[in-house]
């Protein structure tokens, strides 16, 4: 490459980003959804630099990257000219629906499909190729169909070299003979072509539609009204995640360092999967030191989320409730904003927050609402934040029908990890200070007639969580511990989940849904850079040098994939102190795990 001198921006990927567009686009009532690669790089696990136009002036701003990205707006003679330069040296450049560019990504569009209903409808689905890899959907996205939201859908032709799969229509998920995705090899690099904006897509399933209406006729609005899938695919496949794996085996074709999505235990291993527990008591008196105390026994964390009644009281008092932190447990809030046909506002949330600071002094972390209240869009994001709370345990895990989806498991919102929310239009489209947590197993049970299926069910569960290193969250009513009509079928799931566990050796990371709240924050507040070139990462005697800030207590796990033809032992070493590195498949993909102390390290990974 030619031009000015090369900037190092601790990091491999990178992309552009202009606020212009989103201003634009806000001035005329439309989100811009682009703006959505700062949550989408958060959620992978890396620290890309955000780079504007400008910067594609000049070839030494883009020369050390690796991996750029760019959106749904239409380049310029030069931009294309100097993105063309720069794939040719050995960069992957991705494009999301990126306007005027045929000749660089080499597509020939034979066809465009708009968004039927608006921004939250499903305008096409995907299904993955599944040829020479395993192929069960519930472990990867080989043979999968995933839903595509985006204004518009562009049809390419199909190129034997580069299909990674196929368009399908709505109606009857019909293959259309056409490709969604291209992928080119242009000099020494290469570049890849989504004919769509999957930020779109991925923000649109994450946050949902805006509960404006009684959408599924139940009578009540809720954050079941906001899933954007419907019954014909079902929830069982976390598809925003999916859509995340595939940019992933793009991205670490040039090995490069990703945060882990979960912390380290205690004693710095590394866990298989994070558990967080929680449950409400529906202002139900006697049973939540009762239920803290069962799981305290079985050595599991649990949080119970307190609801106040009609009068503002709360079913226990000040001293239960420390008992219940002396267990080890969280307390925290249950909004009770239920009413037929009824939106709640700030103020009915600021009123029961106050009757909570009322009784128990602290403001809640992570809440729920009842029966899965919902209103808007980011508002209550909004509103709970600017009160100083920081997520959101409501995200549901079913449709309804069934109104209490007990023995279920689902991804109402595409994901099990916790996600920061975007405020909407009128608001610049801002992160707001706030993430919604995902319902993913509700009410796990063993009942006699199914005994075959439930402990298939959750077994099953474990497992997956096990190969994707999730973050499960198994929502328990205390009632459902407590109550003789309800123990014998919870009881027994919840053994279940601990003899499994133990039999597999999983590791398991165990936290309340507001520590699970918290991690998430520390994590988006650490960083890790680059520095300098990884060259053959891998090979015996090859090394590498991050710096890494790590916000949590526990400290973070910093992540390298290991490509074929790696070689030899890891041994890594923190402001050099020698530890050894763990090798473990996340996603069905072998990475490198470096586990680092809370603060600022110097981290230097070899292979001997």
């Amino acid at each position: 490459m030619t031009g000015g001198m090369s900037i190092n921006y601790g990091t491999l990927t990178g992309y552009i980003y202009e606020d212009s567009l989103r201003s634009e686009a806000n001035r005329i009532g439309e989100n811009y959804w682009y703006a959505y690669m700062e949550e989408i790089m958060d959620e992978m696990g890396l620290r890309a630099a955000k780079l504007t136009r400008g910067d594609l002036s000049d070839p030494g701003r883009i020369a050390a990257l690796r991996y750029l990205f760019i959106g749904d707006f239409t380049l310029s003679v030069k931009e294309k000219a100097a993105l063309r330069e720069w794939v040719q040296a050995g960069g992957t450049l991705i494009g999301f629906a990126t306007i005027g560019a045929d000749d660089l990504f080499a597509i020939e569009p034979v066809g465009r499909w708009k968004q039927a209903d608006g921004p939250f409808t499903i305008a096409a689905y995907y299904r993955f190729n599944a040829a020479g890899v395993p192929a069960d959907p519930q472990y990867g996205f080989h043979g999968a169909m995933v839903p595509i939201l985006s204004p518009e859908v562009i049809l390419l032709g199909k190129e034997e070299n580069g299909a990674f799969g196929s368009l399908l229509q709505v109606a009857w998920r019909r293959d259309t003979g056409h490709e969604a995705i291209a992928r080119r090899t242009l000099g020494n690099g290469q570049t890849y072509y989504f004919g769509f904006n999957l930020p779109h897509s991925i923000w649109a399933m994450h946050q949902g539609r805006p509960v404006d209406r009684d959408y599924d006729g139940d009578g009540l609005y809720r954050f079941n009204d906001a899933v954007v899938f419907s019954r014909s695919i079902g929830l069982d496949l976390p598809v925003a995640d999916y859509w995340l794996q595939f940019l992933e085996t793009i991205l670490i074709q040039t090995p490069q360092p990703f945060l882990h999505q979960l912390p380290p235990l205690k004693d710095g291993t590394l866990p298989d999967m994070l558990f967080h527990i929680g449950g409400d008591d529906e202002c139900t008196p006697g049973i939540q030191v009762k239920s803290s105390d069962y799981f305290k026994e079985k050595g599991l964390p649990y949080q119970i989320n307190l609801m106040p009644d009609r009068s503002g009281k709360f079913a226990i008092d000040k001293e239960e409730y420390e008992a219940i932190k002396q267990n080890g447990h969280d307390p925290s809030l249950h909004f009770d904003f239920v009413g037929q046909y009824r939106h709640y506002n700030e103020a009915d949330m600021k009123r029961q927050l106050d009757q909570y600071l009322e009784a128990f002094g602290e403001v809640p972390v992570a809440t729920v609402n009842h029966c899965s209240m919902a209103t808007g869009w980011a508002e209550q994001a909004r509103w709970a934040s600017a009160l100083g709370m920081r997520g959101d345990n409501t995200r549901v895990h079913s449709f309804v029908p069934p109104d209490n989806g007990i023995n279920l498991m689902g991804f109402g919102f595409g994901t099990c990890y916790p996600h920061f929310v975007y405020d909407d239009y009128k608001h610049d489209n801002k992160r707001l200070d706030y993430v919604n947590i995902p319902i993913v197993f509700f009410e796990p049970r063993i009942y006699m007639e199914t005994e075959e299926q439930d402990l298939a069910r959750i077994r099953g569960a474990l497992d997956r969580a096990a190969h994707f290193g999730w973050t499960l969250n198994l929502f328990i009513h205390p009632i459902y511990v407590v109550d003789e009509q309800h123990t014998p079928f919870c009881w027994p799931a919840v053994d279940e989940m601990l003899r499994y566990t133990a039999e597999k050796k999983y590791n398991v990371a165990l936290h309340s849904t507001n520590q699970v709240c918290d991690w998430w924050f520390d994590r988006a507040a650490s960083t890790v850079k680059l520095n300098g070139a990884f060259g053959t990462f891998g090979a015996k005697g090859s090394s590498a040098s991050v710096s890494v800030k790590a916000d949590h207590a526990d400290g973070v796990f910093v992540k390298f994939p290991l490509n074929a033809g790696s070689s030899g032992e890891a041994v890594y070493t923190v402001d050099g102190r020698k530890r050894n590195a763990v090798v473990k498949r996340q996603n069905g993909i072998p990475w490198l795990f470096c586990q680092v102390p809370q603060g600022v390290h110097e981290i230097e990974v070899r292979f001997e």
